[in-house]
């Protein structure tokens, strides 16, 4: 996978899944989602991997969405790339092994997802996270409403304003904020804690803990919210708010539903 948009990088029982697009921040398209599902397919299918480890190369750990591919993306390739989406991040939360997210900068909309997505989450103290699917004409509505409470949720869902790192884990949005220094060594800690404990005890206590979120619906919330995003994309102020950003000027939207389709 090293001429894709995720690289694995095997150090004995610990994979670094990275995310591999630097030159876009990390942006995610369809291509990107596909790849870490299947990243995390090898993670937990291979005996020899004890511990996961999702990171990202360069300064942004993730931009959200890549505008080139959904600006352009029709019906079809959105409703593809809604259900990739999801899937990523489900195969993630409920992989067998542990997984630590180590956060280097900025996580924004599904990057946030991503990084959430982990057991462990692991933020240097200039990183922020941000949910702007609301700016873009889309929603992220309760969104972490299990973490962070309905208010917290609506704040980060209804207004997209940043959370910076040492605010996130005040939250009990993220488990640890360290300096840049601190970093390395922090997701390091998890990682050398995680190897000490028995790999069918971790497996299921991260099962009981989904069952639970299920209970409270979890699952249901991702089904339904993620239709709701796919069609949200393709509503004229989403399709705006994507034009608008790449012409660099301020959205007009009209709340317009979208036309129906012809015969």
């Amino acid at each position: 996978m090293n001429d894709r948009s995720i690289r694995i990088d095997k150090q004995g029982p610990v994979w670094r899944v990275v995310l591999n697009r630097p030159e876009v921040r990390n942006a995610h398209d369809l291509a990107m989602f596909q790849d870490l599902v299947q990243a995390f397919d090898e993670v937990e299918a291979d005996p020899d991997c004890r511990v996961a480890v999702l990171a990202a190369e360069g300064a942004v750990f993730c931009a959200g969405q890549d505008l080139r591919f959904t600006r352009s993306a029709d019906a079809r390739q959105i409703d593809a790339y809604g259900r990739a989406n999801v899937a990523a991040r489900q195969r993630i939360q409920r992989n067998h092994k542990p997984v630590v997210a180590a956060v280097n900068g900025p996580a924004v909309g599904g990057g946030t997802y991503l990084a959430t997505a982990c057991d462990l989450v692991v933020a240097v103290d200039t990183a922020y996270f941000q949910m702007r699917e609301i700016q873009a004409g889309n929603h992220a509505g309760g969104a972490f409403l299990f973490t962070v409470g309905r208010a917290r949720s609506l704040e980060m869902s209804l207004l997209g304003r940043k959370v910076t790192a040492p605010q996130a884990l005040a939250w009990g949005l993220i488990n640890r904020c360290v300096p840049a220094a601190e970093f390395d060594a922090a997701v390091a800690e998890y990682v050398d804690a995680l190897l000490e404990l028995p790999p069918l005890a971790i497996r299921h206590t991260k099962q009981a803990t989904n069952l639970l979120l299920d209970a409270a619906g979890f699952s249901n919330h991702l089904e339904a919210g993620g239709a709701m995003q796919r069609y949200l994309s393709l509503t004229p102020d989403g399709r705006e708010a994507k034009r608008a950003f790449a012409e660099k000027r301020e959205p007009r939207f009209t709340g317009a539903y979208p036309r129906p389709a012809e015969d």
